[in-house]
């Protein structure tokens, strides 16, 4: 089995079972679970039971799950806040573990819940000091559920921990089995960093990765398949193999830049990535 991976985010049109079967089609033996009210619901019995369900029965292994976006993130900034994120959080950190999964993405920030503390001199720090406590939190959940969490690289202009090297000072304290990072590749160019650098910032700590590629002429420019745009992906494919990168291929491209159908954009990145990693 190779270790190319698709995020179920590709096929919001339909349920999961049949965003697997699309995936599989497509040519991918594993799969990014996507929380969204089609694929990976609020954690519990019920929603755990369906799932293993649907995964245990399907050719698609589940290799990873992205958690919740904007609030469920770890920079709590306000006691109200931290009641939402942390149990939020602690949910999927066990559901994923349930479904043995190997990694959960967590976003360290949300630029939108953010906003209204931007103009608080204090507030790289504060958001520094809260994703510690964050994770000092769940650290004990993360253990006892036997996966691990891996924090993404944001494209967020001016805030902290968007580059691999605060990211990679931030996990460094932490267990490497229990903490980590995913490069998501887009997100890096959308901030003028080199991902090829991002990715050697990262080392041992890189986990996972969101491969996709990035149209100039779009307002929101990533997450198109990574034929598009002028990305550098030899010298990043290099730059894997310089630290010994083992974790999945993940393709995060789910926009059809040239009206392509899901299905269709899922088997051009599939094609893609296997000549880009042959």
């Amino acid at each position: 089995m190779d270790n190319f991976s698709s995020t179920t985010s590709s096929f919001r049109d339909r349920g999961l079972e049949a965003a697997l079967d699309a995936i599989g089609g497509a040519g991918f033996t594993q799969a990014e679970l996507c929380e969204s009210e089609e694929h990976v619901g609020t954690p519990g019995d019920r929603e755990l039971s369906r799932i293993r369900g649907i995964l245990e029965s399907h050719s698609v292994r589940g290799r990873t799950m992205h958690a919740p976006l904007g609030r469920a993130c770890l920079s709590a900034m306000d006691a109200e806040w931290r009641k939402q994120s942390v149990p939020s959080l602690t949910g999927y950190i066990r559901m994923a573990g349930a479904l043995n999964l190997t990694e959960l993405v967590i976003h360290p920030t949300s630029s939108r819940d953010l906003a209204p503390y931007a103009n608080d001199p204090d507030l790289p720090q504060r958001v520094r000091d809260e994703v510690r406590r964050s994770l000092d939190e769940l650290l004990p959940v993360i253990e006892d559920s036997a996966v691990r969490i891996t924090l993404e690289n944001l494209p967020y202009p001016g805030m902290p921990l968007t580059s691999m090297k605060e990211l990679r000072e931030l996990v460094d304290p932490y267990p490497s089995e229990a903490v980590g990072l995913v490069m998501d590749i887009g997100h890096a160019v959308r901030l003028n960093l080199d991902p090829a650098d991002e990715i050697r910032a990262a080392g041992s700590r890189l986990c996972g990765t969101h491969i996709h590629g990035i149209d100039v002429n779009k307002a929101r420019p990533d997450h198109y398949s990574p034929t598009a745009g002028d990305l550098d992906w030899d010298a990043m494919r290099q730059a894997f193999t310089e630290i010994d990168y083992t974790g999945p291929w993940t393709s995060e491209a789910f926009k059809p830049g040239q009206g392509q159908s899901p299905e269709e954009l899922t088997r051009e990145v599939k094609d893609w990535m296997t000549s880009w990693l042959r």
